[in-house]
């Protein structure tokens, strides 16, 4: 931990502007974020390449304009014999700082001045733009692992992703708060993604990151089309080799595991996208104690940073989301009679006062596949708690009192008025979960033409 006289202040030294390019012709804006970790350098070199290779003439920019900005300064500008040997982060991790709810009062962390400073050029930007706004927030994991794009899954989100053939990772930001992504997508209304590229140390991160740049600004009408990168490779090749076979398969976060104590360690055995099974899969350790998947699913993002912290994510469980699945929430998202009478279509769940896109559930009584059914719906889960793993005979049970008590809370809310009558307050115990902000907006605003890929 860097100590509070020891924390480097943001300096002219290093510009928070890696480039600022606009092309002849009006058309949107792509923002890219490098470094919002400050041991993952690979996406400000991909930015840098990227930019120079504009004002070279190499690629050509036709329409739109491209801003590269550089993540977290402060810890950016702390010494160290490698790159991806600094710290992530001085006080905070600055991916957790972008909070859409108003938190507490400003305590002074160095990560808060960033993400202020870096807010208010997202802001900016965004104000002074007509056309549709396209955030790509570029990272690199601490263990092998495939190269994955993650998104809101809203329908803009998956248009846009299904431009890149990568797995794609949805409902990071339910488990996660205060995602620069999120921030962009839910206060300012861009279509915001993470991709994460490789190994921090791998010097290929950078050419994927840079392939991923040149995919986005084809995709967006910017730039041609059959992009190159640096290297003379198809950025289409380079992107779909470092998915190493999962292109174009999405899933959904089951699962996160925060460290709670030190010291903290992986197993060694263990790898992204590997299989494990809840209650019995170990894991990590912390402060000597085991530390398993409580979800059946595929380990995502196990932690094998140098300096791990308490509060940091130990570990995440994904698992597959199926086509037919997908194709069936896109349809039902577009019927707006579907939303109108959702609070009849199920028991325990009512509209929220004075927020008709909100809904407040009675986990009591919706009490199947609620989750599932939610994001089918469209919905966000803003406030939700996890249901603790059950083996399948309790799980069996479990869905028979579920519907048992489901049918007596139709009864008794019909004698009483219908839900909102007989569940007039909001309890704390009550999820809550809202609609997407991307799917409420015209279908035209962030317009991409035709796509490459099938929307799910």
């Amino acid at each position: 931990m860097i100590q509070a006289d020891d924390r480097p202040a943001a300096t002219d030294a290093v510009s928070r502007f890696i480039g600022d390019v606009s092309g002849g012709k009006a058309g949107p804006t792509l923002v890219v974020i490098g470094g919002l970790h400050a041991n993952e350098p690979a996406g400000i070199e991909a930015a840098q390449r990227v930019h120079k290779r504009i004002g070279d003439g190499d690629v050509g920019l036709h329409a739109g304009r491209l801003v590269s900005l550089r993540g977290n300064l402060r810890a950016l500008g702390v010494e160290a014999s490698t790159p991806w040997l600094r710290e992530r982060y001085i006080d905070e991790d600055l991916n957790r700082a972008f909070l859409l709810e108003p938190g507490p009062a400003h305590n002074g962390s160095a990560e808060q001045h960033e993400r202020d400073e870096l807010s208010g050029h997202l802001k900016s930007i965004k104000d002074c733009t007509s056309g549709g706004v396209f955030v790509l927030d570029l990272h690199t994991v601490s263990s092998e692992s495939p190269a994955f794009i993650a998104l809101e899954d809203s329908l803009p989100a998956r248009r846009f992703a299904a431009r890149f053939p990568l797995p794609k990772i949805l409902g990071l930001e339910e488990e996660l708060q205060g995602l620069l992504i999120d921030y962009a997508t839910n206060a300012l209304g861009c279509v915001s993604c993470i991709f994460e590229a490789g190994l921090h140390d791998d010097p290929r991160s950078a050419d994927v990151h840079e392939a991923i740049m040149l995919l986005a600004l084809a995709a967006l009408g910017m730039s041609g089309r059959s992009p190159q990168t640096l290297s003379g490779e198809s950025a289409l090749e380079v992107v779909s080799q470092a998915a190493a076979g999962r292109q174009d398969h999405f899933y959904d976060v089951r699962q996160r595991v925060e460290i709670g104590a030190m010291p903290f360690e992986m197993r060694l055995g263990a790898a992204a996208f590997m299989p494990v099974a809840a209650e019995r899969t170990v894991l990590a350790s912390e402060d000597g104690r085991e530390l398993k998947a409580s979800a059946n699913g595929l380990l995502f993002l196990p932690n094998r940073q140098p300096s791990p912290r308490v509060g940091d994510d130990a570990f995440f469980v994904i698992a597959r989301v199926g086509s037919i699945w997908l194709t069936l929430s896109a349809w039902l998202r577009r019927r707006r009679a579907m939303h109108a009478i959702l609070p009849m279509l199920f028991p325990g769940v009512r509209r929220r006062k004075d927020e008709p896109h909100t809904i407040v559930v009675a986990p009591e009584y919706a009490a199947i596949l609620r989750r599932e059914l939610l994001h089918l719906f469209g919905y966000r889960l803003v406030r939700w708690i996890h249901t603790p793993y059950m083996p399948w005979h309790a799980r069996v049970r479990g869905v028979v009192l579920g519907v048992v008590r489901s049918v007596f809370g139709v009864l008794r809310f019909a004698l009483r008025g219908g839900e909102q009558a007989a569940l007039p307050n909001e309890r704390p115990t009550d999820w809550i979960a809202r609609r997407h902000a991307l799917d409420l907006l015209p279908s035209d605003v962030h317009d991409l033409g035709e796509t490459s890929h099938d929307e799910g």
